[in-house]
């Protein structure tokens, strides 16, 4: 076996399993793969295995413009690695190419077919890196749930699906921004983007629990809410991983940790562990909440396309299949419906989700809203020192596609505020 031929095989492997039978990276089998590495292989492996997905519909295009033939599905998986290595990450093209000409060998494919495709694209590969997609060319399923974006807003998404995302991290409080060791473009007093993005769970303020990782478009709804009472009682109902209750519990206030994923709720555990905080997690079915105790906010952060996280998530686009819309927006609604009930009079309903389509966002509210004359939405306000971020706000609503900030990778996220009236 050549060097860099196993690892290239692996990553052949789950890229198939993502694209061909639906499996995302948290997948049992995949994370099997991925446990066998090496601790030095996996930043590689990563690289390849994050920018093929992110990356596949300009290699798609690449590999029409050389390959007239049908090709199967293994051959186009191994294509779309090898054209995201040598086109856009500027491997070693001989490197790449050998070894994917020994893959295709044990796959029993056309060896021939990869070898001499591989060497036109690569002698072409500079001129191949200003490909361009149209939005056409994304999934059927993606462009009808999109298609009341304006034109400029299709744009804005094209230009940013595809990129890296960047690490945004928040503070516990001004004194630990203030302290940290590293360079950070601050984005408010409690948080700033990653200047270095290598090794930062081995950064000593990482260790003592001074911040923790959260999306900027994640952070900013309840960075701009002011809880009136300190005393109020707060449910976060889907709290894993936790930035949003981490967020509430630095401002000491009284917080209830739910999720139904015991999973995710280990995860959960060890990073209020890591930041020295211990507030107890509760493993319930929200939907199936005793409607005995009541709540002043009830957080909801839904399960959704997750869409908004394309950057994070690539297998989105990768997979054949879309998302089950039908299940997560009965849920999403399920979940709004649960939460009128355990909402105290005066008190609020923050919705979100790591999504932007419609039917998730705006249109939930809006239903809920013609069900339940007992709320309003809630006038959303940033405060003064976040009003360069008005671009996020719409009819008193958190939206955004994936954007950028200070020249940095956001998320597409939805926050909206509901207020019971009576």
């Amino acid at each position: 076996m050549i060097k860099g031929e196993k690892i290239r095989f692996d990553i052949h492997n789950i890229l198939f399993s993502i694209y061909k039978f639906n499996k995302t990276l948290k997948n049992s089998s995949i994370k099997k793969i991925l446990d066998k590495q090496k601790k030095e292989d996996l930043s590689l492996l990563f690289n390849v295995l994050l920018n093929s997905m992110r990356l596949h519909f300009h290699t798609l295009k690449i590999i029409n413009k050389f390959i007239k033939k049908k090709i199967r599905d293994h051959e186009r998986i191994l294509l779309i690695s090898a054209i995201t290595q040598i086109v856009f990450l500027d491997f070693k093209e001989y490197a790449v190419i050998n070894c994917s000409v020994e893959i295709a060998k044990k796959l029993k494919l056309y060896p021939g077919l990869i070898n001499a495709s591989l060497k036109k694209i690569a002698k072409d590969k500079n001129e191949l890196k200003k490909i361009n997609i149209q939005y056409e060319e994304l999934p059927s399923w993606f462009q009808k749930r999109t298609d009341t974006l304006t034109l400029f807003e299709k744009r804005l998404f094209l230009n940013n699906f595809y990129k890296e995302p960047d690490i945004h991290i928040v503070f516990k409080n001004n004194e630990k921004l203030n302290s940290f060791e590293d360079g950070l473009i601050k984005t408010s007093e409690l948080s700033g983007f990653l200047v270095d993005k290598k090794d930062i769970t081995n950064k000593k303020s990482f260790i003592d629990g001074d911040w923790w990782v959260q999306d900027f478009s994640s952070f900013l709804p309840l960075d701009n809410f002011e809880f009136e009472d300190k005393n109020q009682k707060i449910l976060d109902a889907c709290a894993a991983p936790g930035g949003k209750s981490f967020q509430l519990i630095s401002r000491n206030l009284n917080v209830v940790l739910n999720d139904k994923s015991q999973k995710r709720s280990r995860t959960l555990k060890i990073n209020l562990e890591r930041l020295n905080f211990s507030n107890k997690i509760l493993n319930k079915d929200f939907t199936t909440f005793d409607e005995k105790e009541m709540f002043d906010t009830i957080i909801i952060d839904s399960p959704c396309s997750s869409i908004g996280t394309i950057r994070k998530n690539p297998e989105i686009f990768f997979k054949k299949d879309p998302p089950d819309f039908v299940e997560l927006i009965n849920l999403q609604e399920k979940m709004l419906e649960k939460a009128s009930r355990l909402v105290s009079k005066d008190g609020y309903i923050v919705y979100m989700t790591c999504s932007f389509l419609k039917v998730e966002t705006i249109d939930q509210i809006h239903k809920f809203l013609k069900k339940n004359s007992n709320f309003l939405l809630y006038n959303y306000k940033l405060k003064k020192n976040n009003i360069k971020y008005s671009k996020l706000i719409k009819d008193n609503f958190m939206l955004t596609l994936p954007d950028n900030i200070h020249e940095n990778q956001i998320d597409g996220f939805f926050a909206s505020f509901l207020k019971r009236i009576k």
